[in-house]
């Protein structure tokens, strides 16, 4: 029987993914925020039989009108190495449909972010459609945010889909990426986090409890940006289940 493979990064995103839409349609696996061990995962799932990869997770967004909470479905993924492999058009279809509401588009080429222009319509659902980055590093700093989405007019990053698109494309398999944004583009990353996620995919809270305590001025923005990461896991888990619903049509599962 085919299947849908679906890479997260982190535990807790392969947890909310189980809870939506587990069953034996769906095989996910988890790459510890790993773009090598994402492209693993996703090119043993393509020998498998896979009818397509799916990237899920939480993301930093780019583009400074994304909120924490706000959805985001790549229509391209653009590698740190140059890379672009452009998101199945057919399943990006299939998820606008199934997303009520008219999504957002990405930002236009010629558009002006400094004069106060979006990029994209919001509308009361927020979605956005866009280009992805994939790091292979933390983007830590506002001002990196800033470089990436002005020089690539990327919308999110994260950390592991353009290794999974690598796999899939490499097979021939469709793919697509589903984000939630967690930290927006305007904000920087606490330094303890730079090491919180193992390879597994969990959270190391002693290690991260241990950064803490060496600089005490971090923890209202890391208590922020674990409020806001559990905003974009409450929207992957309420909006899951009807995107797959209809991917499962689509891809006749």
């Amino acid at each position: 029987m085919s299947f849908i493979a679906v890479i997260c990064g982190l535990k807790s995103e392969a947890a909310v993914v189980r809870k939506a839409v587990g069953g034996d349609k769906v095989r996910v696996g988890i790459s510890g925020a790993d773009a090598g061990r994402a492209y693993e995962l996703a090119r043993v799932a393509c020998q498998d039989g896979a009818a397509a990869v799916i990237s899920i997770g939480v993301s930093g967004g780019l583009d400074p009108a994304l909120r924490p909470g706000d959805l985001v479905i790549s229509d391209e993924i653009i590698a740190d190495d140059g890379a672009k492999y452009e998101t199945d058009r057919y399943l990006l279809g299939n998820l606008k449909s199934a997303h009520s509401g008219e999504s957002r588009n990405p930002r236009p080429k010629e558009s002006n972010p400094a004069a106060g222009d979006p990029g994209f319509r919001r509308d009361e659902r927020e979605i956005a459609i866009g280009p992805l980055f994939g790091s292979d590093a933390i983007v830590q700093s506002a001002e990196h945010k800033a470089v990436l989405f002005d020089n690539h007019g990327a919308v999110a990053v994260d950390m592991e889909s353009h290794g999974a698109a690598r796999a899939a494309a490499e097979f021939r398999v469709p793919f697509i990426a589903i984000r939630a944004v967690a930290d927006p583009a305007t904000r920087a990353l606490p330094p303890a986090v730079l090491s919180a996620v193992a390879p597994d995919g969990s959270t190391r809270i002693f290690r991260t409890l241990l950064e803490t305590a060496k600089a005490p001025g971090q923890l209202p923005a890391l208590l922020k940006l674990g409020s806001d990461s559990e905003k974009a896991l409450v929207r992957l888990r309420r909006d899951l289940g009807p995107l797959f619903r209809g991917l499962f049509l689509a891809l006749d599962l």
